[in-house]
């Protein structure tokens, strides 16, 4: 049944986009997706972070650290700010978690909220940050320096004070000390979201996948990225994962959750960048050339998944 509920949530999708008349289908897509990502995600988030363990907080750190390592390593290929944000700006929510929910369990994703939190805050660190500094070498004049930075530093502030999932780990921070009453009386509320998050995201995966339309060179520039993500994030996890075993034998750390659900720290390596990109592309240099490199992305993303799913079963499933 692991493997036999999300494929069916996706064929749900599938079948509406392809029953459905175009704009209601594009509606109930709009819908699913501000209800997972304005209420649902946010709960999920509150809930996992006040009653966190340690894996949390590593997982959020380690995740920003990669994203880091791999806008530098995107530097050596294109100095193109949306092709960089693209490779480390990653869609972890609405294709993220449904995934990680379905196939390895509330466990799991408990430790992949982690991850999406560190790429939430980066992401929006790292794309102000780019955006504007394209900007500057635009046509921006030396005398206008410091102001722009003194901006910058202040966009980057405003985006994270008002991103849902920062709002979210605030609120769960504050709910900490609540933590064992969440575990004994909310933990059946948990499981029934956890399972509307796999099906809602799912679906909307399956909508997206029948409606996908793109030229070939779109989807050849998506994979070469996609390979690179790959590639990068394989070998950051191996050391990661590493690091955490030699935490756990010899310094007394224990990291149980993280080594006990190893594949969601690779999972990462195979999704989308992020649709925010377009919003700060939009705003910040007033184009729209995020779009296809995202929608190519997404479309990529769901091979890979359907790949890497079962290859990670097979690696981790003793």
């Amino acid at each position: 049944m692991g493997m036999i509920l999300p494929l069916l949530y996706l064929g749900v999708g599938f079948g509406l986009a392809t029953l459905l008349p175009e704009h209601w289908g594009n509606h109930l897509k709009e819908s699913a997706s501000a209800l997972l990502t304005c209420w649902i995600i946010p709960t999920v988030i509150v809930y996992i972070v006040a009653t966190s363990r340690p894996e949390l907080f590593f997982m959020a750190a380690s995740t920003m650290v990669l994203m880091a390592l791999l806008v530098r390593c995107s530097g050596f290929f294109t100095n193109d700010p949306v092709q960089r944000l693209a490779l480390v700006y990653l869609n972890a929510g609405i294709f993220g978690i449904p995934v990680v929910a379905s196939f390895w369990g509330e466990e799991a994703v408990r430790l992949y909220v982690g991850a999406y939190i560190g790429n939430s805050v980066m992401g929006n660190i790292l794309g102000t940050s780019l955006m504007r500094r394209e900007t500057n070498t635009d046509g921006l004049t030396t005398s206008r320096t410091k102001p722009t930075q003194k901006a910058a530093v202040s966009a980057v502030l405003r985006s994270l004070l008002t991103n849902r999932p920062i709002v979210a780990v605030a609120i769960g921070l504050i709910c900490m000390p609540t933590g064992p009453f969440l575990n004994t009386h909310a933990a059946g509320i948990y499981r029934l979201i956890t399972w509307v998050f796999s099906f809602v995201g799912l679906m909307v995966l399956g909508m997206w996948l029948s409606t996908a339309r793109l030229h070939r060179t779109d989807l050849k520039q998506a994979l070469g990225w996609a390979v690179l993500r790959v590639v990068l994030v394989s070998v950051y996890s191996v050391g990661i994962l590493t690091a955490a075993y030699w935490m756990h034998t010899h310094t007394g750390v224990h990291l149980d959750q993280l080594l006990a659900h190893p594949q969601v720290l690779f999972i990462l390596g195979v999704l989308p960048p992020a649709a925010n990109i377009v919003i700060l592309e939009t705003h910040y240099r007033h184009e729209g050339t995020a779009a296809p490199v995202i929608a190519a992305g997404a479309v990529v993303s769901l091979g890979m998944i359907a790949l890497a799913v079962p290859i990670l079963q097979l690696m981790f499933s003793g």
